[in-house]
């Protein structure tokens, strides 16, 4: 006899017991089996996700020709204030507003790139201030003891090399900057990635007005002037022609 009115003998019990312990690990195994199948298909589309919208490093393959984008390119410039009583003047914020420029890549020669910009629209955009300050500051900065932009129209940069550095996004730019009728040869740390059938070309630099011939504003007898160094910021965005 196995069962004896509602008692169940100790071996069904065993055997119950054991049935139902197999069949909860199978529907644990079940369930892991499905959860990881669940991650495994979300990472499987986070990848595909980050590889559509993750800017990719600056091609070299095949010959392609870009062209400035000056309406998503920006060329800023921070002139520093300086002197005994530096506290007392402005740092100033210049905007280059047009500029044009072309950058190719053969095989053969590798990467070529020019950039024009018109001194004549350096625009000062001081966040602070009044209208009336930053035109003082403007006139004075294109004037004939600054720039001098009647006799000195454009500001050139032509690239002698552009080449790759062991990061993935940084390239190593060396070009001849034309600026005040002076010609040098100065180094970029570029950041560059292709976005689509666009480059975006990232960096900031520093330089010294007097490098250019071009001596630093002063007032009250250098109490008050501008720094020699200055700082450009530049955004510049390629759009491919073929």
């Amino acid at each position: 006899m196995i069962a004896i009115g509602n008692q169940i003998s100790p071996g069904l019990r065993g055997r119950r017991l054991r049935s139902a312990g197999a069949d909860l690990q199978s529907t644990l195994c079940e369930c892991v089996t499905t959860a990881a199948s669940g991650r495994a298909i979300l990472l499987f589309f986070l990848v595909l996700a980050s590889f559509a919208t993750t800017p990719k490093v600056l091609p070299a393959q095949g010959s392609q020709t870009y062209r400035v984008d000056s309406k998503e390119s920006r060329i800023e410039i921070q002139l520093f204030s300086g002197g005994l009583l530096g506290g007392l003047g402005d740092n100033h914020l210049i905007a280059l507003r047009h500029f044009s420029g072309t950058a190719s890549f053969s095989p053969d020669d590798g990467w070529a790139a020019d950039l024009l910009g018109e001194s004549e629209s350096l625009k000062v955009i001081d966040p602070g201030g009044n209208a009336a300050e930053r035109k003082e500051v403007q006139d004075t900065m294109l004037g004939p003891t600054q720039l001098d932009v009647k006799n000195f129209p454009a500001i050139k940069l032509h690239a002698i090399s552009f080449d790759p550095t062991d990061h993935d996004a940084a390239w190593r730019l060396m070009a001849e900057i034309e600026l005040h009728g002076v010609t040098r040869k100065e180094q970029f740390s570029l950041e560059c990635h292709q976005i689509g059938d666009k480059l975006q070309i990232r960096g900031k630099k520093m330089f010294k007005l007097t490098d250019f011939n071009i001596q630093p504003f002063s007032a009250a007898l250098g109490a008050v002037k501008i720094k020699n160094e200055f700082e450009v910021t530049y955004n510049i965005v390629l759009e491919r022609i073929y």
